[in-house]
């Protein structure tokens, strides 16, 4: 194993990030790539401060990916995990490849979620028939904890990461769907995401079928009638391939599409490179 680098190593590997030699350039970033999060530092204060544009770009650019190979070690920790833990976990990794400097948000989104499933067990009693709890658990996330749909900016990128829609009790369907499923998970609840085309929704087992309901509309009930309307009215087949359970995967990537399609709209290019390679990391496929 090769001796870590030293500070003043690792400084003049920056400098030479706008080495005109591609074996020598090739070789830098691999080196400072190797070190990681020692090099994360003097990486960040390049970015910022460097004269030269041409070293600030890609001190960025190494930034970026360094932090995309942490996530993706943090998320090959996360294969074991149960679902729920599985998908909450990973949409802060989504968040924190993008926002790498909401490390205290996230933490602040911990503890936030500790306490709504501390009121959720005392307003959802353990006792009751599985219908009656999830309508203790909706009337609990919406009416007394006022978490809503973002009517009035729904194509607001802080709508798909999980601390802000926790700080501002406001989201998006998928995401106020994973506030139910990670109060659920941790209450003992039985809810299921439901990757419906152009909704998702929550959906739970009852007796043969699924119920299913609504997060971004206060959690009302939707028939899978309704939703066979939903998939013709938006040109799906209304077949109940729609309503199955998504998998941890399937939900993270939607989530993650979703930015792709608002960051492609606003011209934000390292966020949708972001985006992009967190898909690659879930699925091994290049979003294009």
């Amino acid at each position: 194993m090769s001796e870590p680098l030293s500070p003043e190593q690792i400084r003049a590997l920056i400098r030479l990030l706008d080495d005109d030699d591609t074996n020598v350039m090739d070789h830098v970033q691999t080196a400072l790539r190797t070190a990681g999060p020692a090099a994360t530092p003097y990486l960040e204060a390049a970015s910022w401060s460097h004269p030269e544009r041409t070293i600030r770009t890609a001190s960025q650019g190494l930034l970026d990916r360094i932090r995309s190979d942490e996530v993706e070690h943090k998320w090959v920790t996360l294969q074991t995990a149960p679902d729920g833990k599985a998908l909450e976990e990973g949409a802060f990794l989504l968040e924190r490849l993008i926002h790498p400097d909401r490390i205290a948000e996230q933490q602040r989104a911990r503890a936030e979620l500790e306490l709504l499933s501390a009121g959720a067990r005392e307003a959802v009693p353990i006792q009751a028939e599985t219908a009656v709890r999830i309508a203790d658990l909706r009337r609990y996330i919406h009416e007394t904890s006022r978490f809503r749909g973002n009517t009035e900016d729904y194509y607001d990128a802080e709508n798909s990461f999980l601390s802000q829609v926790l700080s501002r009790r406001t989201g998006i369907p998928i995401t106020l769907a994973l506030v139910y499923l990670s109060l659920a998970h941790r209450i003992g609840l039985p809810l299921v995401g439901v990757s419906m085309p152009m909704h998702f929704l929550v959906g739970y087992k009852n007796g043969a079928g699924y119920r299913y309901l609504d997060p971004f509309f206060g959690g009302r009930e939707v028939s899978r009638g309704e939703c066979m309307v939903l998939l013709e009215r938006a040109g799906f087949d209304p077949v109940d391939e729609y309503l199955k359970p998504s998998p941890v995967v399937a939900t993270l990537e939607r989530m993650a599409k979703n930015l792709i399609v608002i960051y492609q709209h606003t011209a934000r290019e390292r966020e949708l490179k972001l985006a992009r390679r967190f898909v690659t990391l879930l699925t091994g496929e290049t979003e294009s």
